[in-house]
């Protein structure tokens, strides 16, 4: 009887330590399988997911931008494509006009004084001494036409450089050179204009007030103040005169003040040509005083 109880218990026995064993074989499988899918998960699912979004994200983007660019019908064709370049064409021409005008202008500054050799062909001055003796004739000239043309000057009106008996040198003589090229172009003016009747004073100074010191790189600036005497109908022309120099001149401010003086019209001037002679000729001409201030722009070409 007990043989058959104990053969009863050890059936029991295995049995559930086969089906325990069962169990736990299925949990241990399901668990392996569980942290295979993970890796796979993390591994191949989860950067093929990310670079699928990003490939949809940037797909999305191409298209909104094909949609507005089909939107502005911007189509560049040939024709588009060659007005362009015609364009471009226009536009280097336009820029080559500008340097060549802007060079020409500042050649005319950074030019000394030319002369004719033995063989009468022109010779640039080279030496020191032979400089300073055309430049006190250049200033006899030039005042010498200012009395020709009745235009009174006061004393140190023109500020030339007097180097007595000393011999300039070369640095001195560059910006000399500059200052009197803008001396003369300041007469020429004055003498172009028939109502200007006396030159008070022509004053280099140390500086200007709209200069722009972030165009040091592309010109600097020659301050300078002029004051005359004319007819008040003629302001308008000298302000053209001044700006259709040779030199690059620019206008800073203007101040015109009266002299309570009158231009007799019965005293004709030699230096009033016919159509001034003919118009208003017998109306009393106003004499101002007007005082320009502006600068010489000297390129860096």
């Amino acid at each position: 009887m007990n043989t058959i109880k104990n053969m009863n218990f050890l059936h029991i026995r295995k049995m559930y330590h086969s089906i325990f064993a069962r169990i736990l074989n299925f949990w241990l499988i399901t668990g392996i399988g569980f942290f295979t899918l993970l890796i796979l998960l993390f591994a191949f699912i989860s950067p093929l997911s990310n670079q699928y979004a990003k490939t949809y994200k940037n797909v999305m983007n191409l298209s909104v931008a094909f949609e507005r660019y089909a939107a502005k019908k911007d189509l560049y064709n040939e024709s588009w494509i060659a007005s362009k370049r015609q364009e471009a064409e226009l536009y280097n021409k336009e820029v080559e006009k500008c340097k060549s005008f802007l060079k020409g202008r500042d050649d005319h500054l950074e030019s000394v004084f030319v002369i004719q050799d033995t063989e009468k062909r022109l010779m640039k001055v080279e030496d020191e001494a032979l400089w300073k003796n055309e430049y006190g004739k250049r200033i006899s000239a030039l005042v010498a036409k200012l009395e020709a043309n009745h235009v009174a000057l006061d004393n140190g009106a023109l500020p030339f450089q007097n180097w007595g008996a000393e011999i300039p040198v070369w640095d001195n003589i560059l910006s000399a050179q500059k200052r009197f090229w803008i001396i003369e172009a300041i007469v020429n003016i004055i003498l172009d204009n028939n109502g200007i009747t006396k030159l008070e004073k022509i004053t280099f100074k140390e500086s200007c007030c709209s200069y722009d010191l972030s165009f040091a790189h592309i010109y600097t600036a020659i301050p300078i103040t002029m004051k005359v005497e004319l007819q008040a109908d003629r302001i308008q022309f000298l302000l053209h005169d001044i700006l259709e120099s040779s030199i690059p001149f620019v206008i800073e401010g203007v101040n015109i003040s009266s002299t309570n003086k009158i231009l007799n019209p019965n005293s004709s001037m030699e230096n009033n040509n016919a159509s001034s002679a003919e118009t208003n000729n017998n109306l009393p001409h106003l004499i101002t005083d007007i005082t320009i201030d502006a600068y010489v722009i000297d390129y860096k070409t």
